[in-house]
Parts: C-alpha cells; sequence; structure tokens
C-alpha cells in the first residue's frame, strides 16, 4: 500500500518525467550520433575497399597478361593471410569471362556463394554492392591495360564484421549512458520533486481532511510565493466554508420546521374541506326538519349515517396515510392478489361494459409483503381504471412478470387518461378530479408500495388511455 501511495505520487510521477524526458533526449542525441558515425565507418569502410582493390589490380596485371594463374592465386592468398585484412574472399577472370583464381580467407567463408560475377560494364569503373545476407562489401573492377584495354576482372569481398562490431559497442555505450541518467535522474527528480512540492503535499492533505468533514481545518503556511498565497487563501476558504456550512445547517432546521408546519397546515386544510361537505348536508338536513317542524324520517336518518360514515372514511384514511405502520410481511402470490381483484370488481366491469385481459405469468416467483396491503394498491388502480372507462366501457389489461431482478405488474385501461398537468400531482394527499374522491387513494397506495420498497410509474395519454406499472423487488 505504502508503494502503491509512493507510485501515484505527483513527486514520483514528475521525476520519472524529468528522467524518462533526459533519458530519450539523451538517447535520442545519442542515437543519431551513432547514425552518423555507422554512415562515416561504412563509407571509410568502402573508401579502404576501393583502395584495396585497384592496388590489387595493379599487381595482377603483369601475371594476368603472362598467363601465369599460381603467382595470381599466390597474391590473392597473401592479401588475406593477415588478422586484421578485411578481404575474406578475391577472384579474378580473363577476358573472356574465364574464371582464373579464387581464394578463401577461411572455411568459414568457403560455403560462401557469392553472387553471379557482373560482366556487362567493362569500362574503368569500381561497383560496390552490399551482400543482402552476409555482413559484405562485393567490390568488382576491370583489370584494364592501356592501350590492349580490359583484359580481365576482379571481384574482392570486404568484410563488415569490425564495423558492426564498432556499432555495437557504442550501442552498449548508449544504453549504459541511458541507463545511468534514467536513475540519476529519478533519484535527483525525486530529492527536487521532496523540496518544492512539499507545500503541495501538505496543502493536498488539508483539502483531503476539509473532503473528509473536517470543516474549518488550517494548514501550515509554508513556501514562498504563489505556494504561501494558495496556503493562506485556503485556509480562508475552510474558514468561510464552515461559517457558511452553519449558517446553512441552522436554515435547513428552519425550513424544516417550516415546512412540517406548513405539510401540517395543507393536511389540516385539506381533512376540515373534506369533513366540512357532510357536516354541512347534516346541518342543512337537521334544519330543514326543524324549520318545518317535522319529526326525522327513516330515509333522513339514512342520509345522516351516510354523511357520517363518509366522515369516518376521511378521518381513517387520513390516520392511515399519516400513521404508517411496518406491515408484516410473509410470501405472497401477486397473480393470486391479482385474481381476488378481478372477482372483487368484475361485476362493476360488467355492469360499466368493460373487457378484461389477463396475463398473468405462470411462472411468477413469491415475494415478501402484506396480502392486504397489497390488495388495497390494486383495488385503488383497478377501480381508478374503470372510472376512467365508466362512460363508454373499454378495455382492461392486466399482466405480471419477472424481469430485472424485479416482479411488474402491469394495468391498462382504454379510458380518458390523465392530462399532462396532473400526472406529477397524482400522489398528492387530497387531489382529486372526482366529485365524491378524497384524493387519498393514490397517495395512500404510494405510501405502501414504498413500504414494500417498490415502485409505481404512470404512462397516461389523454382519450388514449393509461399504462400503470408496479414493480417489487422479488
Amino acid at each position: 500500500m505504502g508503494l502503491n501511495k509512493i507510485f501515484k505520487s505527483i513527486a514520483f510521477r514528475i521525476s520519472v518525467s524529468i528522467a524518462v524526458l533526459v533519458a530519450t533526449a539523451t538517447m535520442t542525441a545519442s542515437w543519431l550520433i551513432l547514425i552518423e558515425e555507422k554512415r562515416t565507418l561504412e563509407t571509410d569502410l568502402q573508401s579502404k575497399g576501393k583502395y584495396i582493390a585497384e592496388l590489387m589490380a595493379q599487381n595482377i596485371l603483369e601475371p594476368l597478361r603472362s598467363g601465369k594463374s599460381d603467382r595470381i592465386l599466390d597474391l590473392l592468398q597473401g592479401s588475406m593471410k593477415s588478422k586484421e585484412s578485411l578481404i575474406v574472399y578475391s577472384e579474378v577472370y580473363d577476358n573472356n569471362r574465364k574464371l582464373v583464381a579464387k581464394s578463401y580467407k577461411n572455411d568459414k567463408f568457403q560455403k560462401m556463394i557469392p553472387p553471379p560475377f557482373d560482366f556487362k560494364d567493362s569500362t574503368l569503373t569500381i561497383k560496390i554492392h552490399e551482400d543482402n545476407i552476409l555482413p559484405l562489401y562485393h567490390i568488382s573492377l576491370p583489370i584494364y591495360e592501356d592501350p590492349a584495354g580490359t583484359i580481365g576482372f576482379l571481384r574482392v569481398c570486404i568484410t563488415k564484421e569490425f564495423l558492426n562490431r564498432t556499432v555495437e559497442n557504442e550501442k552498449q555505450k548508449i544504453y549504459l549512458l541511458a541507463a545511468s541518467v534514467i536513475i540519476i535522474g529519478i533519484l535527483l527528480g525525486l530529492w527536487m520533486a521532496r523540496r518544492v512540492f512539499r507545500p503541495i503535499l501538505i496543502l493536498n492533505k488539508g483539502v483531503q481532511r476539509l473532503g473528509s468533514g473536517e470543516v474549518g481545518v488550517e494548514i501550515p503556511v509554508v513556501g514562498q510565493g504563489e505556494i504561501k498565497e494558495l496556503a493562506l487563501s485556503f485556509n480562508r476558504m475552510s474558514g468561510q466554508l464552515k461559517e457558511l456550512i452553519d449558517n446553512m445547517n441552522t436554515a435547513q432546521e428552519n425550513l424544516v420546521r417550516t415546512e412540517k408546519l406548513y405539510a401540517i397546515g395543507e393536511f389540516s386544510a385539506g381533512v376540515a374541506h373534506e369533513i366540512r361537505n357532510p357536516l354541512t348536508s347534516i346541518k342543512m338536513l337537521i334544519q330543514a326538519l326543524e324549520n318545518k317542524q317535522q319529526a326525522m324520517s327513516g330515509k333522513n336518518l339514512g342520509i345522516i349515517y351516510g354523511e357520517i360514515d363518509r366522515i369516518d372514511r376521511i378521518i381513517n384514511e387520513f390516520l392511515a396515510f399519516t400513521r404508517p405502520g411496518k406491515t408484516e410481511k410473509k410470501d405472497v402470490n401477486i397473480n393470486n392478489i391479482l385474481e381476488e381483484v378481478i372477482t372483487i370488481t368484475r361485476p362493476k366491469m360488467e355492469q360499466s361494459g368493460i373487457d378484461i385481459n389477463e396475463n398473468l405469468s405462470s411462472a411468477l416467483p413469491m415475494i415478501k409483503g402484506n396480502n392486504d396491503a397489497l390488495k388495497q394498491v390494486f383495488i385503488n388502480i383497478v377501480l381508478n381504471a374503470i372510472q376512467a372507462m365508466d362512460d363508454e366501457g373499454g378495455k382492461l389489461s392486466i399482466e405480471t412478470m419477472a424481469r430485472n431482478g424485479n416482479l411488474s405488474a402491469i394495468i391498462k385501461d382504454t379510458g380518458i387518461g390523465i392530462p399532462e398537468k396532473n400526472l406529477k400531482k397524482i400522489f398528492d394527499p387530497f387531489f382529486t378530479t372526482k366529485e365524491e374522491g378524497t384524493g387519498m387513494g393514490l397517495a395512500l397506495t404510494y405510501a405502501i408500495i414504498n413500504d414494500h420498497s417498490g415502485n409505481i410509474t404512470f404512462k397516461s395519454t389523454p382519450r388514449i388511455g393509461t399504462t400503470i406499472t408496479v414493480e417489487l423487488p422479488l
């Protein structure tokens, strides 16, 4: 863990970057020098080869004219006796392109098969060809005598082994130099980074402490110039941030308190509004009977009892929403719950001319939930769908499936739909577009689904229909 932290530190990365840049520059310069030196050595080797070939051609001229092939062979072998000799193979042809003599420096080159001799050019020129396989130069030239002209041909093979050995030695020096530069560069870079970046490291620790929640932390002011100003600015910012967060916490507490009072006021106004209507009906009925000085009939009592039941229902829904106790959850089968809901609501659907299409998955797993609470959820949804199609009938589709780790129940209707402006309000308490609705049904539905760690979504198009998706975790 310590090494990993060192490798990821800015000091280490900058020091390595500096060392790599220096090493790259060093190796590039050395490599260019090496290429230039190799070119110079090759030019020098070719010049030496030309000189040796011309000198050999002059020595071979007289024996070739006299037809002394033994003398020519001695000259060829003599040119290769020295260990430092560059010549590893040579051959002489007469004017009729017939081989007169050839010689190898040692057995190593005896197996060499040189390319065929090119006799096309018989003028006074020297040709140099680099071998494509072996480290050799093939130097060929005509043996010329004035005024007889060309009386033969000479080919000499010059080895490049000495040149390659020199180049390899230079490469090793370059690699050693680059390695030394990298090591020294890293050490110097670390030493410099520790001195230069120490104030930044201190600032970094201060930022980490601030990020971990230690608001108001101050760091030592070290360094000079911009680094010092940065440390002072950090301390000022940290103090201002602490003051700002303290003010925000105080404001948030006041806001929460205000929101609670506002919510209580909204709920109270909603409950008062819902209860006022049945109470007004009861009061008006009693006043009418009192003015007419009539006894209360059974019909009047029924109306009063109905309004009292309505008040009782409103209060129960309000209490169920404001005090949602943790329901006991057991293994339940959503298909069974939906079949019960369909059985309960089927008479209402038949009365409204609604066709139902059931597509309940047979391989649906059990989930943890409260049977009665989930039944209330789907009754609320289905009844809302029936009411949306109550005027002209329609089709109701109920589908279940398991997907993405959730159990999904999808309920579609072909009703009047929900206007877009109302979609964001459908779960708000006391929001309703029905004359006799309390606006608590979907609010309570949302609370139950939330208690089951689920999700409910609405997609609706006016005059086309609504799709409600309930997702519960498996």
